[in-house]
């Protein structure tokens, strides 16, 4: 067969090699070509974007409208979410396709192809995630692979990309619940004579179980406040709540109208409630978190919406989580924070209840402002707000999101970090079957009750002062209880429940109401649906009760369930009463304590040194230790909750552990399995069992086996805590003091700190980042080649953070030899939530103002401080900036203020250029921590500040100014009459500030 000849570049080929001439393709044919193509790939990716990132979110808010009214998110707010979701993803994933086009159009069409099989492998991977993980994105990708013939199909698929965000904005409920708020207050609401103050606290998941003791009476030991209120007040112990969600029961407490499936929380769906038929007669403060009843117009608190950035920010965010959790294979959402825990569960199917069909889809939803909030805090801001009696009473309400979940405050107020994800036992709202989870949780939460009994005191205590208290009607309740039953949901009503013992248990919830000028206790055992709370308060509060409407049966209306239809109630709840008190009694023990609880309760307290205890080979590794490292018990938010995994097989699941606190049991504990396998413990400690400084935290399995218990003591890889151990003045005495934070190993180790040397332990600390406090370096042991070393990093004297070497670095390898390539360490900033961040931004500037002092710990017992630099000058917010790699930023001042000194000599003796000055805080006396010299906004040298200066203490009549002064060398030996020109100096003050000192020279040649 003949080969046809090469055509030369540029030229085009006439003739095929048999001679037949061959067809010219019209000019511009395969542009037109690239063109089609392209644009059937990008028609194609916008319809595969809009299936596998819009469609299964927008499902869930449009059977969810409530969703946009509750965030007050309007209509303009949903256009904006349609048009980023629906472009940004498009362009994103077609911009290689369309840059290709034109730079290497051979590319173009294996650039459109991979997004659009990644699309098309989310597509496949959220139909099947309910499989093992690992086999769901093999499928899944397997999917994507095979996806063929994307053009033929580009204009069917194009129909997505317009249809999916159509379905959500022409929806009649969406669109109603994005309305603006523009409707008026209706005109036709008179004075209803009212002229009480009302307080009225409704509480969300607040059972009554949990305020009882053994006798079915308000416990006064767990409780006090709230029994001192029942003292002077009306007690319902037979209230029944209006729905099993707040967005339902609120509304239906605050209108006096039967709850009603798809009504949204909104003023403008529930025009006559107690904020519009008081406003004519009294002043309102609302807070309401999940709700809109209270017109803005009409609320002294009310907020102004955030700015249109910040809302779609933070909606972007929450619908992140939630298009994770109903993507991702779900043994991979272990560990995305829990978006079904909020206020509702709107992700259901509708027609069914969560326990019904476990392949339903639960709510997805990150109601971030429930998890991060200062649920405390805002408590506290509406106490603030009551006021005494002025021309109008007052009408106050607070819808508090507390003792709801998440579970973090202790009884006496102090905090305690919860992780963001899954709560263990808990999957889509239904608990486990396993008792220990549930009781463990449930421990937790009593817990927090007494918190609120706490908050129910200082409420109580304000009033009492503002001389409001006897006056006023008071109110305390809840929207809707929480059940902790194994196997059962923890929030939603379960109509299958054959002993109605979980629908009980969410629809039983505390009332308390003081009317004005009441004084003595009683109790009205009649049954009472919360549907009734508005016409009672009006009626006590002296208003014509008709003024809100009547609810059809008082007493006996059904309680409405999210996805079940009217749920009717025993009023005779005396069995059920009885079971449920009996179980908690048994729980608190005989310390009637919720801290107490613990799956081995008999060991609680017990010393370690009193029982029998072995070594195990089980391994452990504890998340965070270095929390108890440094305790504050004075903090606000203290480590109370240790977690962890164990390291051993499944039958770990049958064995106890007990968790020691500086060798004393402080709980005990059953392990659970995570979805990936891992079996893990959580354990929350008393709080009075921690003290200042290092707390020592043991981990024992239990054996139960023979008369006495033994522990079998679970350890991992050894774990340290160190302090500094100063020398004298002058002294080369420092140390490192090494102490294990088991409470076991008494060992106590001395490390001598060693000077840079030549054949020792070496390095630099090169940095330390500005905003979340990533610390990174190199070290070495030039004595021992190619080991690790420790690394310890201090901030205030304490110790912030342990690591170790163990990073490529090749430019110390390449000056130090190959064996020490692995030098390097990085400490990396951790994400910090909304509760951390006053005690993080304290932290960071700590470090701005003193940086940190970081050690190489060599396995020869020797430890080297790391040496530091300064780096160029920087502008930050419009001032100068000398940063220092230890993590100090100092800013640049003139002296004044308390600052002062000067360069006072600058002269050349010989070859060498010195100058002299002093520096001083004269305010409380100091002496700064170094002068430092820079030229160009360069680093040139640093002189130690030590040196004598009478005549500064005899001009300031202050001999703590005695050693103020510094002397040193200026490299590069500049002339004394152009220092002043080229050079800047600088004290840097202890206070964390750089003062730049003025230089009068008085120039010479030598003394």
């Amino acid at each position: 067969m003949s080969k046809s000849s090469p055509v030369a570049p540029g030229q085009d080929r006439k003739h095929e090699a048999n001679g037949h001439a061959a067809p010219v393709p019209a000019p511009g044919t395969d542009q037109l070509q690239l063109h089609k193509e392209l644009g059937g790939g990008v028609l194609a990716i916008a319809g595969l974007s809009s299936l596998a990132f819009a469609q299964p979110v927008y499902d869930v808010l449009r059977r969810a409208p409530e969703f946009f009214a509750i965030r007050n998110l309007y209509m303009g707010d949903l256009l904006a979410l349609v048009v980023v979701v629906a472009f940004v993803p498009t362009l994103v994933l077609a911009a290689p396709g369309s840059a290709l086009r034109s730079l290497r159009p051979s590319w173009m069409r294996p650039a459109i192809a991979a997004p659009v099989g990644l699309l098309a492998a989310v597509i496949a991977l959220q139909a099947i995630r309910n499989l093992p993980a690992a086999v769901a994105t093999t499928l899944a990708l397997a999917a994507g692979a095979a996806v063929r013939g994307v053009r033929s199909f580009a204009l069917l698929l194009s129909a997505a990309a317009i249809l999916v965000p159509a379905l959500l904005v022409f929806d009649g409920r969406v669109r109603q619940s994005t309305a603006s708020p523009n409707e008026a207050i209706p005109a036709d609401l008179g004075d209803t004579g009212a002229r009480a103050p009302v307080i009225l606290v409704i509480f969300d998941e607040w059972s009554l179980t949990s305020i009882l003791d053994a006798d079915g009476t308000i416990d006064r030991e767990r409780l006090p406040n709230l029994a001192r209120l029942a003292d002077q007040a009306t007690w319902y112990p037979n209230a029944t709540a209006a729905a099993d969600v707040s967005e339902l029961a609120v509304p239906a407490m605050l209108t006096g109208q039967k709850a009603e499936q798809g009504r949204l929380p909104t003023f403008t769906e529930n025009p006559v409630n107690l904020f519009t038929v008081l406003a004519p007669s009294h002043d309102i403060s609302a807070i309401e978190p999940i709700t809109s009843l209270c017109p803005p117009e009409l609320n002294l608190l009310a907020e102004q919406r955030p700015a249109f950035g910040a809302r779609l920010s933070l909606l972007l965010s929450d619908l992140r989580i939630v298009w994770l959790n109903l993507t991702l294979p779900v043994a991979w959402t272990e560990r995305l924070p829990e978006v079904t825990q909020t206020w509702s569960a709107f992700g259901q199917d509708q027609a069914s209840t969560p326990t019904d069909d476990a392949n339903d889809e639960p709510v997805r939803r990150a109601l971030r402002h429930l998890r991060e909030a200062d649920r405390a805090a805002e408590f506290r801001r509406f106490g603030d707000s009551i006021k005494p009696n002025g021309q109008r009473p007052g009408f106050y309400f607070l819808h508090s999101l507390l003792p709801h979940l998440p579970w973090e405050y202790l009884p006496s107020g102090h905090t305690y970090r919860v992780t963001r994800n899954r709560v263990h036992g808990l999957q889509r709202e239904l608990w486990t079957t396993d008792s220990w989870p549930v009781r463990h949780h449930q421990k937790r939460y009593l817990l927090q009750v007494q918190f609120v009994d706490r908050l129910i005191g200082e409420l109580t205590e304000k009033l009492e002062a503002l001389d409001l208290f006897d006056r006023s009607l008071i109110a305390v309740t809840a929207d809707h209880g929480v059940a902790f039953e194994p196997g059962k949901s923890r929030r939603l009503l379960d109509v299958n429940d054959p002993t109605g013992k979980q629908p009980l248990d969410l629809a039983t919830v505390p009332l308390i109401i003081k009317a004005p000028f009441q004084s003595e206790a009683a109790i009205d055992e009649t049954p009472l649906s919360l549907v009734e709370l508005a016409p009672r308060l009006l009626e006590l509060a002296g208003a014509d009760p008709s003024a809100v409407p009547q609810p059809q049966n008082p007493g006996t209306l059904p309680l409405i369930g999210k996805y079940a239809a009217n749920v009717e109630l025993p009023n005779d709840r005396g069995p059920w009463r009885r079971e449920r008190l009996a179980e908690q009694v048994g729980l608190l023990g005989e310390t009637n304590d919720p801290i107490g609880i613990g799956a081995v309760p008999s060991l609680h307290g017990l010393r370690i040194s009193e029982l029998r205890r072995e070594s195990s080979e089980i391994g452990i590794r504890l998340e965070a230790p270095e929390r108890w490292d440094n305790v504050d018990p004075q903090r606000e938010r203290l480590p109370a909750l240790v977690q962890g995994i164990l390291v051993g097989p499944e039958s770990l699941l049958e064995r106890a552990a007990a968790l020691a606190l500086n060798g004393v049991i402080a709980t005990t504990v059953r392990p659970h399995q995570t979805n990936n396998g891992e079996i893990r413990f959580t354990a929350l400690l008393p709080e009075h069992l921690l003290r200042p400084g290092l707390n020592h935290i043991d981990v024992f399995l239990i054996s139960e086996e023979g008369d006495s218990p033994e522990l079998e003591h679970v350890q991992g890889a050894p774990s340290f805590v160190y302090e500094i151990a100063w020398g004298a003045p002058g002294s080369r005495d420092d140390a490192l003091v090494r102490r294990s934070r088991s409470s076991i190993d008494e060992a106590v180790v001395r490390i001598p700190v060693q000077r840079r040397a030549a054949d020792g332990v070496i390095g630099y600390l090169e940095g330390a980042h500005r905003a979340n406090a990533t610390i990174h370096g190199w070290a070495v042991d030039l004595a021992d080649p190619g080991s690790t070393l420790e690394v310890v990093a201090f901030l205030e004297g304490s110790q912030f953070w342990a690591g170790s070497t163990g990073i490529e670095r090749d430019s110390v390898a390449e000056r130090y030899g190959r064996e020490h390539l692995y030098s390097g360490f990085t400490r990396k900033g951790r994400t910090v939530d909304a509760r951390d961040a006053e005690a993080a931004s304290e932290t960071m500037a700590t470090i701005r103002r003193d940086g940190f002092v970081v050690y190489a710990v060599s396995p020869r017992g020797t430890a080297t401080r790391l040496r530091f630099f300064y780096a160029p000058l920087e502008e930050e917010n419009e001032a100068e900036i000398l940063p220092v790699s230890d993590g100090r930023r100092l800013r640049v001042l003139q002296t004044g203020n308390g600052f002062e000194g000067a360069v006072d000599l600058v002269v050349k003796p010989g070859r060498r250029t010195l100058i002299e000055g002093w520096a001083a805080n004269l305010t409380h006396s100091l002496r700064p921590r170094q002068v430092v010299l820079y030229r160009d906004g360069q680093f040139r040298a640093a002189l130690g500040v030590n040196r004598e200066r009478p005549d500064v203490v005899q001009h300031h009549s202050d001999p703590g100014l005695l050693r103020t002064g510094f002397r040193g060398a200026v490299p590069g030996a500049p002339e004394p009459a152009s220092f002043a020109e080229d050079y800047r100096v600088f004290a840097l003050m202890l206070s964390g500030v750089a003062v730049e000192l003025p230089i009068h020279t008085a120039s010479g040649t030598a003394e």
